[in-house]
């Protein structure tokens, strides 16, 4: 059988997320990177977004679904508690930061990044050449205004952002085990998503992708100073893993 197929997105977290289950279940896979609004990614995105993974015959898409199906085919290392009551608790925590964080880390991202077109032409082109990197910059105003709409880029959409990004945040210090993971004794499913979908607030040593730096940090510089954000680069540190990705 061929290796599964991972289609995403390299700078974007819930593709993060997805790269980091496979890889801490070391499920040895092909990445196939897209550019946003060339024909291939735009295919996707009208059947929903990235991630998608391809694998066993099966199209799947959605961050938490594809976890779901690799813990169906790979249950060990386990993302999911084997207590049912700590499995819910970590599914609840897995869409909470799917819906209240991971979105929002975006729109607040890009809302402080638009404004600096050759940064962001470098953090789309991730790992490709210089003269891609020319080439989103021109077709870079057209797709930003698409990213707008779709993702809601607007003043008082980014003010929520804000403030639900930080009660993410909150509710990690507050809510955390006595064992300094989310749920029980164990890194599960809740850690990954948390520390997956905000890792942009922390720049851990461990991302796989040379990614060019922020150049600055205007509203969100007062949460990459929130106590949580050590508690992502430690989750980086202590389980990010090895890379079970194949050349092909």
């Amino acid at each position: 059988m061929s290796e599964p197929i991972l289609w995403q997105y390299n700078f974007s977290n819930f593709n993060e997320k997805a790269r980091w289950a496979l890889d801490f279940k070391s499920v040895a896979h092909v990445r196939r990177s897209l550019l946003p609004g060339l024909p291939r990614a735009m295919a996707f995105s009208l059947r929903g977004t990235l991630p998608v993974l391809d694998i066993d015959g099966e199209r799947i898409a959605d961050s938490s679904a594809i976890i779901a199906a690799l813990e169906r085919r790979f249950p060990q290392p386990a993302l999911y508690p084997a207590d049912p009551v700590e499995r819910a608790a970590a599914l609840e925590w897995e869409d909470f930061f799917d819906e209240h964080a991971g979105h929002e880390m975006r729109r607040a991202g890009f809302a402080e990044w638009l404004e600096d077109p050759g940064f962001v032409s470098a953090l789309l082109s991730t790992g490709r050449g210089g003269a891609t990197t020319a080439a989103l910059r021109v077709a870079l105003p057209g797709a930003m205004l698409y990213a707008r709409r779709r993702y809601r880029i607007f003043p008082a959409d980014v003010k929520r952002a804000l403030a639900d990004i930080a009660t993410a945040l909150d509710r990690i210090v507050a809510e955390r085990a006595p064992s300094g993971y989310l749920v029980g004794e164990a890194f599960s499913v809740a850690d990954l998503s948390a520390a997956a979908l905000l890792f942009p607030l922390a720049w851990p040593a461990e991302l796989q992708y040379e990614y060019p730096r922020p150049p600055h940090w205007r509203a969100l510089q007062p949460l990459t100073e929130h106590p949580a954000v050590e508690w992502i680069r430690d989750m980086y540190r202590r389980h990010r893993g090895t890379r079970a990705e194949v050349r092909s």
